[in-house]
């Protein structure tokens, strides 16, 4: 039987650039930089990074050996490539039992949960391979009204992707600091921190979120697979760049940090008691 979860992700994984395109971004730069903040503070030991894409996260992990694990086979050769001292495994988070019990001291998943069809499963398996004491690091997408679900490929048609994990859907989900609390208590883990960061890209980013909509429309009905779709998009990412750029030279994003409750992207730290 085809799986196509894993079918979707192999294919995504050796056509689509999805490492280049994020951390091009202005959430993928804020991201970055908030990640390598929350890395330097968890302590020494093996780092496991759990849906590690080509290991653009976990390459700055000077503090002991590093793993990452993917289940795009394109990926993880590119990332043997780019970052020879990872440790890299082709493997599905969704069930780890290639991974030893209690062999772990630092486990981080970044923007991968919201993807994961069975989210008690990976979590039950991070707690058995993480040690005691060992951190547990989770960031996702939030959200303030709606829950999304499956989401449309979109753009990733232009890059020669035609089918999701569900015709043309794929599971894109998003989760609030509270709920990702309440998933990891259940699954035994003891919460040290939640919370959300991205209040840089809270309100104003709504023109752009807007014309976004706008071109994901188009883009489908006109030319879902033409290279227009993806120039339209870097056009977006750096217009909105450029605009934050010239708005934070005025403090815009401090103040934004300062005076609002949310982010954009929920996180939480735990440990294995």
């Amino acid at each position: 039987m085809v799986d196509s979860y894993r079918e979707f992700y192999e294919l995504a994984g050796r056509y689509y650039p999805e490492d280049q395109l994020t951390y091009s971004s202005l959430s993928g730069i804020i991201r970055k930089k908030w990640v390598f903040k929350k890395l330097a503070e968890m302590p020494p030991g093996k780092l496991l990074d759990c849906g590690c894409n080509i290991g653009r996260l976990s390459a700055i992990w000077k503090k002991g050996e590093v793993y990452g694990i993917d289940i795009s086979f394109s990926l993880v050769s590119k990332g043997k490539r780019l970052f020879p001292e990872i440790n890299f495994i082709h493997g599905d988070i969704r069930s780890m039992e290639f991974l030893r019990d209690n062999s772990i001291d630092n486990v981080i998943a970044i923007e991968v949960i919201e993807h994961l069809d069975r989210v008690d499963d990976f979590l039950h398996g991070i707690f058995k391979v993480l040690k005691n004491n060992g951190l547990l690091l989770i960031t996702t997408p939030g959200y303030s009204h709606k829950r999304p679900q499956m989401v449309k490929i979109g753009v990733l048609k232009s890059f020669g992707i035609r089918r999701g994990v569900n015709s043309d859907l794929y599971l894109h989900t998003a989760y609030k600091p509270e709920e990702l609390r309440l998933m990891l208590e259940k699954a035994g883990f003891a919460v040290l921190e939640t919370g959300s960061f991205e209040f840089e890209l809270r309100g104003w980013v709504k023109p752009f979120t807007i014309l976004k909509q706008i071109s994901e429309v188009l883009a489908e009905k006109y030319f879902p697979y033409s290279a227009l779709n993806i120039l339209i998009t870097r056009w977006l990412q750096n217009l909105e760049l450029n605009v934050y750029y010239i708005l934070d030279l005025f403090g815009f994003g401090t103040l934004l940090r300062k005076f609002l409750k949310q982010g954009r992207r929920s996180f939480v730290m735990a440990k294995k008691p």
